[in-house]
């Protein structure tokens, strides 16, 4: 009985592990179609899209697409859908760049209708992973858990150099003031973040400033 036990959660691993695999492939085909480069923008999907910071998103995505780079979203509202529908002002046929979202069938979230494209996973790993591996920039507004995480995440690889520095750019610095002095407070204290590990990301409300960042025209380590 063991060894059927073994064998059959072994066999539902194999299913999962093939299933991941292959929904990483399709997300890699379909986001290597995207004109290049690509920025990813993360954000809150329960923030109204008359907020200030959905506005910044939406202006912010507008300049990124007259400027020929597309945007990788999580393809639901709030923060996702206001970058993508700010993109859609302009006509397709002016554009170069494109805008994708990539959503998890277990959240429910009802897709953004101003996404170019829009195609859904299972794991929320993958989808993670597809918005981290092909962009040249990140840029973060405020939003929860889901947000944090995938903050954290970029961070973490750029500080153990498994992926390559590029723009981390937080909109909000009185959303992110609180967080930033915890850090500073508790984990450079005792050891466990390096003060120097701040270089790896940019706090700003200036979306000139962060336009700047993206597009490499300021100095990292200003």
């Amino acid at each position: 009985m063991k060894f059927f036990s073994r064998l059959s959660r072994f066999l539902q691993l194999f299913w999962h592990l093939s299933r991941t695999t292959f929904q990483m492939l399709y997300g890699t085909w379909r986001i290597s179609k995207l004109p290049q480069p690509v920025v990813s923008i993360f954000g809150g999907s329960r923030l109204e899209t008359n907020t200030p910071y959905a506005r910044k998103a939406q202006q912010l995505g507008i300049r990124l697409i007259e400027h020929n780079i597309s945007i990788l979203t999580g393809g639901g509202p709030g923060i996702m859908e206001a970058a993508s529908c700010g993109v859609q002002t302009i006509e397709k046929s002016k554009r170069k760049g494109r805008v994708m979202g990539i959503g998890v069938t277990s959240l429910g979230e009802e897709a953004n209708k101003c996404a170019d494209e829009y195609f859904e996973l299972e794991y929320f790993f993958a989808r993670k992973w597809l918005l981290t591996e092909y962009s040249a920039a990140f840029v973060v507004f405020p939003g929860g858990f889901g947000t944090l995480d995938e903050l954290a995440g970029v961070l973490t690889l750029i500080q153990t150099q498994n992926l390559k520095r590029v723009p981390v750019l937080l909109i909000g610095k009185e959303y992110w003031a609180d967080l930033i002095n915890w850090i500073k407070k508790e984990p450079i204290e005792h050891g466990l973040i390096n003060p120097e590990d701040f270089e790896y990301f940019k706090i700003t409300d200036d979306l000139d400033e962060a336009f700047c960042w993206i597009l490499g025209k300021c100095d990292l380590l200003n």
